[in-house]
């Protein structure tokens, strides 16, 4: 049987077949078998530490590849200003703010909204100037960002937005708490110049921001940012920052709309924070952002610009210096002479004007000297001239971006990008670095070769600072003959920009003299729309014309309330000290508590010493709501008006106290927080307490909010409320849009205000008539 056995599995197996050897590779085998078994656990921990350590290691290459593209665009980010060449942005950057929107209307509430001395001055988006002078409410940007908006960030050029955008970013990308959400999402800073919209992008919206990131970022950081960019955006954890939208017209930003309605579409959790013009981006909104305007700097703000330029000043560029020009010279001296001219300047304008204070080649006050010493800096004439062509020729073509044809042969283009005066973009594309300085040179070229009437046409922002440049260079009479001419504008638009030439014109041109009679006639009628006639109030004010002083007083004296705030506002706003009696008799005839908070706020604007004064008299002996306006005018004055405060709250009278602690929350200052928390639990009355517990919590929250609005009008609670009311439901699309219609007809004023907001949202080309009857109403808001 064995032999039967050998001899089966030899023919098998082979020639030789030993049993005694098979037996023993079976249970060699079974031994191993077993011990492999038994080795599990200890296999499992092995596999899992090597998984551990391949993740780690690709982690650390993956965190290693972000590092290095957060380093490269702080670094990129941060030399996006007009003084990149001296500073850094972090070395005399100001935290920018945004104006506080308005708080919406919700017909349902009960509890009433917050109010301050500043609500007699509402913030408007297109005009700042009084907002500057008398510190309106603002937000932070990481306040602005919790509630889950994405923001549009608006305002004029040189009003600080894309230095906004660079701040914010450079937050984000160091994960500081300042930028609130933005600092745990990956942050992609471009221009909307870089972003290349063909057909490919309409099928990948993604694929631009790829594309410009990669060619914007350093090789270095630039092979695994694709991969990260395309994970981050697909989690939602990703924040879009586009500078630029406001140097495109508005066939071309439609475009860009259409492109980013797309791509939040594709990437819902996507956060994305734009610069836009102040007008005209109807479709960047229908794409899901809301419009918010970036707040101008005050008093306040220029103080903290002006010291922090003096101490970078004298660390970077004074050791480098000859010992006998400027070495001698105290830099509080240079502050000092600019914080007197800057008065209701830009971020962009104080910038320059400092610059030119400390370097010494200031030719004088005015913007356009201002800007002519900047030029002169960093161009030769040959090259001043090549580059007031290319301006002019970029202005008349109306595109964001300079086209070839714009560029006469010859102009020195690589030079002008060393200057910093161009940029290069993705498929060399070029810009100028700051459109405002593209408009300067636009309209230099225009005083040398004659008025161009393309430049003239109203809609983009560039052409219109072209044209207030030029009325401080040249003769823009016939333009302002053809705007005086457009009449029924509901607007005033033509007016209104011309208002914007009268500081800087030359001369006495009798243009100025009718567009000043024309924003008096607004700001006289009191049956016009408040919004309107404060719009004129702003131009007037900022015209820097001291005739205006005695239409301001006119109005002071009006038996209607709202034109004697507007007299007020404008008092202070134009720094007439003559009026200081006037505006003190006001407020001691007791009129109504309107007109004497705007009273209060037009002495702070003065900010004399003799308004001061007045102040300081009525935050010791008013009664308790003129003790609150002065406590929070003086908050105006960071020299008189900050030490008075600080002085205040240690008086033995309580209402003094509770009124200084109103002012010093109006002081985004860190040693006002410090003093607040300490009143408010050192104090021994709880009426200065509970006023300081509240500043501190209105500081760490704000009430204002920019909340993010439902897809569709038929979600809103009150319109529901509306419907039911009249027997009706709310059906999404055209029918909302009807329901909206009829709370405009038939709501209660609080209705109709709720529902001409969320026009401002949802698009109003189909409410034109609706708009104008509005504007028209007897009801002022």
């Amino acid at each position: 049987m064995i032999e039967l056995i050998r001899n089966f599995f030899t023919s098998i197996f082979g020639y030789f077949f030993d049993l005694g050897e098979f037996l023993v590779g079976i249970g060699i085998g079974l031994l191993l078998a077993w011990v492999f078994v038994k080795l599990r656990p200890a296999r499992e921990e092995l596999s899992n530490w090597y998984q551990v350590r391949r993740e780690a290691a690709s982690e650390r290459r993956g965190r290693s590849s972000l590092d290095k593209y957060r380093t490269d665009l702080i670094t990129r980010v941060s030399a996006l200003h007009v003084a990149n060449a001296l500073f850094s942005l972090e070395e005399i950057s100001v935290p920018p703010r945004l104006l506080a929107p308005p708080l919406p209307t919700d017909p349902d509430r009960t509890d009433p909204a917050p109010e301050d001395t500043l609500s007699v001055l509402p913030n408007l988006p297109d005009r700042k100037f009084l907002s500057g002078i008398y510190r309106a409410p603002t937000i932070g940007l990481g306040n602005a960002l919790k509630d889950g908006a994405n923001i549009l960030i608006t305002g004029r050029p040189g009003s600080g937005k894309s230095t906004a955008l660079a701040y914010l970013c450079i937050r984000s990308a160091m994960r500081d708490n300042e930028a609130g959400v933005a600092a745990e999402l990956f942050p992609v800073f471009i221009h909307a110049a870089d972003l290349i919209l063909d057909r490919n992008s309409e099928k990948d919206p993604l694929r631009p921001i790829v594309t410009a990131a990669v060619e914007t970022t350093s090789s270095g950081a630039a092979s695994k940012l694709p991969g990260n960019i395309n994970n981050r955006f697909s989690k939602g954890q990703a924040i879009l920052l586009l500078d630029g939208l406001d140097e495109f017209p508005a066939n071309e930003l439609s475009t860009v709309a259409a492109w980013l309605k797309r791509l939040l579409e594709a990437f819902p959790k996507l956060r994305v924070v734009a610069a836009g013009p102040v007008r005209g981006f109807d479709g960047i909104t229908d794409a899901g952002l809301n419009a918010v305007p970036i707040a101008p700097w005050s008093a306040h703000e220029q103080q903290v610009f002006l010291q922090k330029w003096a101490v970078a000043w004298q660390e970077h560029i004074l050791p480098t210096l000859p010992k006998k020009r400027h070495s001698d010279i105290d830099p509080a001296l240079f502050s000092g002479w600019v914080a007197d001219l800057v008065r209701g300047y830009t971020p962009l304008e104080t910038t320059l004007l400092t610059w030119s204070a400390y370097v010494g080649d200031v030719r004088g006050p005015s913007i356009i000297e201002v800007y002519d010493s900047y030029i002169s800096r960093f161009l030769s004439p040959n090259e001043q001239r090549a580059a007031r062509a290319t301006a002019l020729n970029w202005i008349n073509g109306r595109s964001g971006i300079i086209a070839d044809r714009a560029i006469r042969r010859g102009t020195p283009i690589n030079d002008m990008i060393e200057a910093g005066i161009l940029t290069r973009h993705v498929a060399n594309r070029l810009t100028f670095s700051n459109p405002s300085i593209g408009s300067f040179l636009a309209a230099g070229e225009m005083a040398e070769s004659g008025l161009s009437y393309d430049a003239a046409q109203l809609g983009w922002s560039p052409a219109e600072s072209t044209m207030r440049y030029f009325a401080g260079m040249g003769d823009i009479s016939p333009i302002a003959d053809r705007y005086l001419e457009v009449k029924d504008d509901p607007l005033e638009d033509h007016l209104l920009t011309m208002s914007d030439w009268i500081r800087d014109a030359q001369g006495s041109p009798d243009w100025k003299a009718r567009v000043l009679r024309e924003l008096a006639t607004i700001i006289n009628a009191h049956t016009k729309p408040y919004g309107l006639r404060l719009r004129a109030a702003h131009a007037l004010a900022s015209s820097n014309e001291m005739s205006v002083a005695v239409l301001f007083r006119r109005l002071l004296g009006s038996r209607y309330p709202s034109s004697r705030v507007l007299g007020a506002l404008g008092i202070g706003g134009l720094r007439d000290e003559d009026s200081i009696d006037l505006l003190v008799k006001t407020i001691n005839e007791r009129q109504n508590l309107h007109t004497r908070q705007a009273c209060c706020l037009g002495l702070g604007g003065i900010g004399t010493v003799n308004s001061m004064e007045a102040l300081g008299r009525f935050l010791l002996e008013g009664d308790e709501s003129v003790r609150l306006a002065a406590g929070e005018s003086l908050a105006c004055n960071p020299d008189e008006g900050y030490s008075m405060l600080k002085e205040a709250v240690e008086r033995d009278d309580l209402l003094t106290r509770r009124a200084a602690v109103f002012g010093l929350s109006r002081i985004q200052a860190d040693w006002a927080y410090e003093i607040l928390e300490t009143i408010q639990v050192e104090d021994d009355q709880w009426v200065v307490r509970g006023a300081a517990a509240e500043a501190v919590d209105r500081r760490k929250s704000p009430p204002w909010r920019i909340e993010t609005h439902p897809a569709d009008p038929s979600e809103l609670p009150w319109l529901i409320e509306f419907a039911a009311r009249e027997g009706l439901g709310v059906a999404p699309g055209k029918a909302s849009m009807e329901m909206i219609r009829r709370a405009l007809a038939k709501g209660t004023p609080d209705e109709q205000i709720a529902a001409l907001e969320t026009i401002a949202w949802i698009g109003g080309d189909d409410f034109q008539v609706e708009l104008n009857k509005a504007l028209n109403s007897d009801e002022p808001h």
